[in-house]
């Protein structure tokens, strides 16, 4: 084999490589801000907006919106969550409940992705807060032992809202019904 063909096949497999990557993160393998989303899938999206349902409505001036988009294969959710003019967030989930419920069970963690654990956003932030995927391994509350179908049909029913925790409004500063995406 000569030196030029070598070259060329090993520009071929770093090509293949690299391609390969790209395919991944672009099917939502290695979520970020970007390539979360997979084209085809079921979506699902909440206006997130002052939380008035707690023990004292709040006021303030962020906002929010959650995406989320079923896998082709249905057995995972990818989600994007973007806020504005949020101060010294910590936490987001979906919950399980309905317009009404001023509380309800967490049935997955948004943000921080790994759950349970504090991680102040300090001082104002706008951007995406968090992304990633869901599969029915993270699903807790009356979905845990589940599947995404599950929550999926939750979700449908009306029955599942996100929130977003800060400082200033632990018990939840911005929240919003998820609904079918037109």
């Amino acid at each position: 084999m000569s030196a030029n063909q070598t070259l060329s096949l090993m520009a071929l497999f770093f090509a293949l490589l690299v391609g390969g990557s790209l395919v991944a993160v672009a099917a939502g393998k290695n979520p970020g801000e970007q390539g979360v989303f997979v084209a085809g899938g079921e979506k699902f999206e909440a206006a997130l907006l002052a939380d008035t349902l707690g023990i004292r409505p709040v006021e303030t001036d962020a906002t929010g919106r959650l995406e989320m988009e079923v896998s082709p294969d249905g057995r995972s959710l990818s989600y994007r969550l973007t806020v504005a003019a949020l101060e010294d967030a910590f936490m987001s989930h979906l919950h399980f409940g309905t317009p009404e419920d001023r509380y309800g069970p967490i049935v997955a963690w948004l943000f921080p992705a790994e759950g349970k654990r504090r991680e102040v956003v300090e001082g104002r932030f706008d951007g995406v807060l968090a992304s990633g995927v869901i599969r029915a391994e993270d699903l807790g509350g009356p979905l845990g032992q589940k599947e995404i179908s599950d929550l999926v049909a939750a979700i449908e029913a009306g029955n599942i809202f996100a929130d977003v925790h800060t400082r200033r409004h632990v018990p939840g500063e911005l929240r919003g019904q998820v609904v079918s995406a037109p």
